[in-house]
C-alpha cells in the first residue's frame, strides 16, 4: 500500500495557496488553466457540472449545454471569500451515486490526503459515460522542480504535496473504468514572478500543448463502465403434443393411431 505524505490542515493550506494564486505567476498559471478546461468542455452536455477546487476562485464558466454548475469545499474556502454552493470535505462528497455529468478537479488530488479515494469518490458520483477533467501541478517541469524544492527546503512547506505524473493518473484511472480521450499542457514558462518570464513563453505556441513539459497538465478522461441492469428471464411455454404414457406405451396397451 502506497504511504502518502501528510498533508497540511486546510487552515494553513488554503490561505498559502491563495497567495500563491493570487501572485503573478499563479494567476498566469490560472489563465491558461482556465483556456485548457474551455477547450476541453467544449461539447460537454447534461444536467449537472461540478467543480472541486483548492483555488480561492470560482475557475470553470458553465457551457450552454449544461444545466446547472456548482462548486463543493471546505469551510475554510467560504471564510476566504470564495462562493460554495455546498460546505463539505472533500474526502467524503455529498453527492448521490452516478448523478454528475462533469467533474472538474482543480489541484485537488495533490493535496488531498488519499488521491486513491479521492479518485473513487470522483469515480462514484460521475455517471456512465460522464467525463472527469483533472487539472494538475506537473513534476516534470521548471515549475515542478521549483516546488518539489521548496517542499524539501522547508520541511513544514505546504509544499510537500503529491507529485502526481500525467502517466501515474492515467492508470489509475484505466483501473477504474475510465477512458483518457485527452492530454494538455500549458505554462510552458519559467517559473519567476518576472514580467519578463511570464511574457515569454520556451516552446512556439502551436508546440506548447503537445508538449508535457508545461508546468499544468489537463487529463479529460470518461467514465465507460455501466450499470448491471438485472433482466428478467421470459419461458416460453410450448404445447405437448401427442404425449404418451410411456409405460402403456411399452405394455402395448395404447394402439397406433
Amino acid at each position: 500500500m502506497t504511504n502518502w505524505r501528510p498533508q497540511a490542515p486546510d487552515s494553513e493550506l488554503l490561505p498559502a495557496l491563495k497567495r500563491w494564486f493570487d501572485s503573478p505567476m499563479g494567476r498566469q498559471l490560472v489563465n491558461e488553466e482556465r483556456s485548457l478546461i474551455e477547450d476541453a468542455l467544449e461539447g460537454a452536455f447534461g444536467h449537472s457540472l461540478l467543480e472541486l477546487s483548492l483555488g480561492p476562485r470560482t475557475l470553470v464558466s458553465r457551457p450552454e449545454a449544461i444545466r446547472r454548475h456548482y462548486s463543493i469545499g471546505p469551510a475554510v474556502q467560504c471564510e476566504m471569500g470564495k462562493s460554495l454552493d455546498v460546505v463539505s470535505d472533500f474526502s467524503e462528497l455529498p453527492v448521490a451515486n452516478e448523478s454528475q455529468d462533469v467533474v472538474v478537479v482543480h489541484h485537488l488530488l495533490e493535496f488531498i490526503a488519499n488521491p486513491h479515494n479521492m479518485l473513487r469518490e470522483l469515480e462514484r458520483v460521475i455517471v456512465p459515460h460522464g467525463r472527469l477533467l483533472i487539472v494538475g501541478f506537473n513534476p516534470l517541469s521548471l515549475l515542478g522542480l521549483r516546488l518539489y524544492f521548496a517542499g524539501r527546503v522547508a520541511p513544514r512547506s505546504v509544499w510537500r504535496h503529491h507529485m502526481l505524473t500525467t502517466w501515474r493518473l492515467m492508470d489509475w484511472l484505466n483501473l477504474l473504468g475510465f477512458n483518457v480521450k485527452q492530454r494538455s499542457y500549458g505554462f510552458h514558462r519559467l517559473p519567476f514572478n518576472s514580467p519578463w518570464c511570464l511574457s515569454h513563453r520556451v516552446f512556439a505556441p502551436d508546440l506548447m500543448r503537445r508538449v508535457p513539459v508545461g508546468g499544468t497538465f489537463l487529463i479529460s478522461a470518461t467514465k465507460y463502465r455501466a450499470p448491471i441492469t438485472p433482466v428478467r428471464l421470459r419461458w416460453r411455454r410450448e404445447s405437448l403434443v401427442n404425449v404418451r404414457p410411456l409405460g402403456a406405451a411399452r405394455d402395448g396397451v395404447l394402439q397406433k393411431q
